[in-house]
């Protein structure tokens, strides 16, 4: 179309454009504070000409091309991934955090400073063996001991418990993001094959996708419509046209799996395992990753605990009854239960009465002021000791143990798992620093080319308010010219 209506069809696509534009930009700022957002840009373009005869070619003004998300797949792709690493650190470090407070050492009420006690009231025994108070105490100081003992076990159980229902928790939350994300691939492509781009839908998917990495890692394919398939551990959890979920395994019962649905698998029996249908799945990074990590952590941390406790109790008991098949009574109960560190006692019999605690060779206590036994129970603190107790030599007219060359002693058990838990404590503390240095690293890049700065767009929106105003005047002209055209020429 050509003349002064061709004119003004050209000024109101202007002015259409420059409103579009600044509607987006006003959709920008209103979102300058909103998690994931990506900005968005209006593209245009000049309109198809028009040809007149004997000029040329005349444009016919301009047409909005598209909204699009300036946005940058590389880094939003490598802001995934950090994510899920940093959340596995970050889940085995306060997990980790959680068990050095139950061990709460080095304090005046830990464990190592029971032990000290305990071996100290054996000394004191040693050394004034007629005394009744000195048996009182050692009994009293023992019992101090083994309720640290469970309390710890206690600890350490409802810890696992704890950090077994977050994994179970992270699957559930898993599905719901998955199931989020099947009802947005459905809406992206209904707007998607309208010629559509559904860049706020678009925005909600990458969010989600990132939140879902934030707790397993995945691998993300799109189709031409942006419907996102995804994989977990190789398993296709997601597609255009089905859906799975996780499952984690919180029991084992006859062999098998067991869902905190109460449903079972044959895949596994292992407490902690992730499944996805009927594929057992190994993370490699994520929240999901971290807590399985922790809940192997908490369970060596126990098994350690009760091999400690139960050491400690064969060790007494066999000096005190003068050997392992002695003719003497044990010190300790319970030393060989399946969790020695929740049920190891001093026998009730002891307890009732500390006078029958033996402290010299002979293991009636008929012989007085002899503290020999007590003494050798007391050397425990420095004897080291083969790790399994079916090796251990002892003899009794010594009593004591022959030295281990691979072993250690009571306390550098204890000590070691202290130490070895206090160096994961660290390495995660130390890979979670450097991996949120990248994590800052990242966020900034994706800020800088997706985030909305508000001085660029009230920079941006000035211009286009300059150029909606300029088509404005365009159209008012137009408008005089046509009225002094038809009302004032008599045409």
């Amino acid at each position: 179309m050509t003349g002064l209506f061709g004119t003004l069809n050209t000024a109101t696509k202007g002015l259409n454009g420059q409103q579009t534009a600044l509607q987006t930009i006003g959709h920008n700022v209103a979102n300058a504070n909103t998690t994931g957002y990506t900005r968005q840009r209006v593209t245009m373009q000049a309109d198809l000409s028009t040809t007149v005869a004997g000029v040329g070619q005349i444009g016919t003004g301009v047409i909005v091309d598209g909204i699009n998300r300036v946005h940058d797949t590389y880094i939003t792709t490598q802001l995934r991934d950090a994510t899920s690493t940093t959340n596995g650190h970050q889940a085995l470090s306060d997990i980790i955090g959680e068990l050095e407070a139950v061990f709460n050492e080095p304090s005046d009420t830990g464990l190592s400073n029971q032990i000290s006690e305990v071996f100290n009231a054996w000394t004191y025994l040693a050394s004034n063996p007629e005394q009744a108070s000195a048996r009182t105490m050692l009994v009293q100081t023992t019992e101090t001991f083994t309720d640290t003992v469970h309390h710890m076990a206690n600890a350490m159980e409802n810890l696992h418990n704890n950090t077994l229902n977050e994994l179970d928790k992270l699957a559930l939350d898993a599905n719901s993001d998955l199931k989020q994300l099947e009802g947005l691939n459905q809406q992206i492509w209904q707007a998607s094959v309208r010629g559509f781009t559904p860049n706020d839908l678009l925005d909600k998917q990458d969010q989600l996708v990132s939140d879902l990495a934030g707790k397993i890692d995945v691998s993300v394919e799109r189709d031409k419509f942006n419907r996102v398939s995804i994989e977990i551990g190789g398993e296709t959890v997601l597609d255009s046209s089905s859906r799975k979920e996780l499952a984690v395994v919180v029991g084992a019962e006859n062999g098998q799996g067991v869902f905190s649905t109460s449903e079972t698998t044959d895949v596994t029996s292992e407490v902690g395992s992730l499944v996805i249908g009927d594929k057992l799945i190994t993370p490699e990074t994520g929240r999901m990753k971290g807590t399985q990590d922790a809940l192997e952590v908490i369970a060596d941390s126990q098994q350690d605990l009760n091999d400690f406790a139960s050491a400690f109790g064969k060790a007494v008991n066999t000096i005190h009854k003068g050997g392992p098949d002695g003719e003497g009574s044990d010190f300790f109960d319970n030393v060989d239960a399946p969790n020695p560190a929740l049920s190891l006692r001093i026998t009730e019999a002891i307890r009732t009465d500390p006078n029958l605690v033996v402290s010299g060779k002979d293991l009636n206590n008929e012989i007085s002021g002899d503290g020999s036994r007590a003494q050798a129970i007391a050397s425990l603190q420095h004897k080291s000791l083969a790790t399994y107790s079916d090796t251990w030599s002892y003899n009794e007219t010594s009593m004591s143990f022959n030295d281990s060359s691979t072993g250690d002693t009571l306390f550098g058990r204890y000590n070691s798992m202290v130490t070895d838990m206090g160096i994961v404590k660290q390495q995660e503390d130390n890979m979670l620093e450097t991996q949120n240095g990248l994590m800052a690293l990242l966020t900034q890049r994706r800020e800088s080319i997706s985030g909305v700065d508000i001085n660029e767009e009230v920079v941006d929106m000035i211009k286009y308010q300059s150029a909606f105003q300029a088509n404005s005047r365009v159209l008012q002209t137009i408008s005089e010219m046509l009225d002094t055209l038809i009302n004032r020429t008599g045409v």
